[in-house]
């Protein structure tokens, strides 16, 4: 059983440092993904002390301190740039640590405990987490740590690590609350530390502290990672989880209450899919029972036994190794930030590219978390207004508006992002009039100072 664990702990380790190793094997020392570029300017900024206001976008919105961003400024301090790439990966290896510990709390049986990690180690949720510097891996590292401790005589500890969690985000604030509803009906005895911890997380909803988060997209194909959803599950993890649902749903008597949480949780996060990371520690224990029970099974055959579970087991892992080199090939790429090697000025592109723009010491008009600011409605239409716009005067205007004095163009924004073809609405502006002069890039992003 200690081979198992330790091997098990061994692939963990190897599929959260893949995805980035990877990528600096393919010389792309970018962080991936589009949100960890926010979060590590704001955890550079916090060393020159708190902000009040984000002054990285156009008009400025009101900070609201992070505790995610108070860890990576100490990381960043200690180690450098550096740490942007290892805290998550230390998150989340911290996280799968507590999950095993947890599950010897919670009394689940040995021989079930390795199927469960082995399922929570090849899920793409997690493997995402450690990649993509989100507060994801942090917050669940906290919550799962938090759970732990709240089982135990250093209840106050997990307490106190509940409210950082609480305090990383509303959605983040949510979870930590279904998490202690969930422990208070299945563990009636530890109803004064479930409570007193719960009533401090109501209280941070009350008084409105909760940092912004951007919106992701949602359906089905951000629900499965072999549709293309970053935070999805696997479909063999899927399916197993849902045979792993009809095997435990006989102790729906005993614990009704929490089922019922775990239900409407798991629906929830069809909607909401910052929920999928936290969802995945259930259908990740549904899975590795149902794997568990087939181990267990008596078969008249027993290679076919062996058979069927080598095929489940390559199912997560291939799903999982496909999902990671998805997540390595990840935008930006250094060329991107080779085009915005000029002058600091303030830049117009679209939103997804606004962290990016910010991060490398510009001002960007419009970014994911634009709805923050003090007239987002506003500046949302003049941006809208001047990408459809051939107007030469009416876009000099608006561009005067923000002080923009750079416009960054890639093909992405040509073929679908913003426009249908290319030299549409300001693309065929900046191409054909004197207003604008292109500077060199040596890619196919195109950039174009305004005179």
């Amino acid at each position: 059983m200690k081979r198992h664990l330790l091997a098990i702990f061994v692939l963990v380790i190897f599929m959260t440092v893949l995805p980035t190793h990877l990528r600096f094997a393919h010389h792309n020392p970018t962080l991936a993904g589009i949100e960890p570029y926010y979060h590590s300017r704001m955890a550079m900024e916090l060393l020159n002390g708190i902000p009040k206001e984000d002054t990285g976008i156009a008009n400025g919105r009101p900070y609201i301190l992070h505790p995610y961003h108070v860890v990576l400024a100490l990381g960043y301090k200690l180690i450098g740039p550096l740490a942007f790439n290892l805290l998550p990966i230390i998150f989340a290896i911290t996280g799968f640590v507590f999950f095993w510990l947890l599950l010897k709390k919670l009394g689940i049986p040995k021989n079930t405990r390795p199927w469960i990690l082995l399922a929570y180690a090849l899920s793409p949720p997690m493997i995402a987490t450690a990649t993509i510097g989100t507060p994801h891996a942090f917050v669940l590292a906290l919550l799962m740590a938090g759970t732990w401790l709240l089982l135990t005589r250093w209840w106050i500890l997990g307490s106190i690590l509940y409210i950082i969690a609480s305090l990383s985000g509303l959605i983040y604030n949510i979870t930590a609350i279904v998490f202690l509803i969930v422990l208070l009906l299945a563990f009636p005895k530890k109803t004064h530390s479930c409570i007193a911890t719960a009533i401090v997380c109501i209280i941070a909803i009350v008084i409105g502290h909760y940092p912004p988060a951007t919106e992701m997209p949602r359906g089905i194909a951000q629900y499965l990672s072999d549709f293309g959803g970053v935070y999805g599950f696997s479909i063999f993890a899927f399916l197993l989880a849902i045979v792993g649902a009809v095997l435990v749903w006989k102790h729906k008597q005993k614990y009704y209450g929490a089922y019922a949480i775990v239900i409407a949780f798991l629906i929830a996060s069809f909607f909401l899919p910052r929920l999928l990371v936290f969802a995945n520690v259930i259908v990740s224990a549904l899975a590795g029972t149902a794997l568990a029970k087939l181990s267990q099974r008596e078969w008249e055959l027993g290679f076919l036994r062996q058979a069927a579970l080598l095929v489940l087991f390559c199912g997560l892992l291939f799903s999982s190794i496909s999902h990671a080199v998805t997540l390595a090939d990840t935008p930006p790429t250094p060329a991107f930030f080779k085009a915005l090697e000029f002058p600091s000025g303030t830049v117009l592109t679209h939103e997804n590219y606004g962290f990016w723009v910010e991060s490398a010491g510009h001002t960007a008009v419009i970014d994911p978390l634009w709805k923050e600011l003090a007239a987002p409605d506003d500046q949302n239409w003049d941006v809208e207004a001047l990408f459809k716009s051939t107007d030469l005067i009416k876009t000099n205007l608006l561009l005067r508006k923000y002080n923009v004095t750079h416009v960054l163009i890639t093909p992405e924004m040509e073929h679908g992002l913003i426009w249908e073809r290319e030299e549409e609405g300001l693309d065929f502006l900046v191409k054909n009039s004197e207003t604008f002069k292109k500077l060199e890039t040596n890619s196919s992003i195109g950039v174009w100072r305004t005179r």
